[in-house]
């Protein structure tokens, strides 16, 4: 998967979990918050074993500090699984942009993910902003 652009993004059968492409080895900096009546949980995990190497849980309407995590990805599928209250209709929005360095080797990617519900047009109920980059010779 390295050097591959994330281009499209694949919904699972629950609509509620994306297939992400991190490669094994980058750095992963994951910023997450929300704007919500209803309680936001959103975990980045290993497709295969559920390892999950980042959670953020929070029901807030408040503009609070977002939630931050740092780790190294050591495994092949990375999922972006959301967890919201049963009956709650989403709308969730997923893109990317790469940034390669002078050899046209993957550098930065970059992955944000806002939804809403479908009470109102605003994508402000929750956001998952991913700086993925490698930090030293793999």
């Amino acid at each position: 998967m390295e050097g591959e652009k994330m281009n499209k993004i694949a919904l699972m059968e629950d609509d509620k979990t994306v297939k992400l492409s991190i490669p094994r080895g980058y750095y992963v900096f994951a910023e997450m918050s929300t704007m919500a009546d209803f309680n936001v949980k959103m975990m980045l995990r290993d497709a295969q074993s559920q390892k999950v190497s980042f959670e953020g849980e929070r029901q807030s309407k408040d503009a609070l500090p977002p939630i931050r995590g740092f780790y190294q990805c050591d495994y092949d599928e990375t999922e972006l699984h959301i967890h919201i209250e049963e009956g709650i209709d989403l709308d969730l929005r997923v893109d990317s942009t790469d940034l390669y360095d002078q050899n046209e080797e993957l550098a930065v990617r970059t992955v944000t993910a806002v939804g809403r519900d479908l009470a109102d047009d605003k994508y402000n109920d929750f956001m998952l902003h991913l700086t993925i980059m490698r930090c030293s010779e793999l």
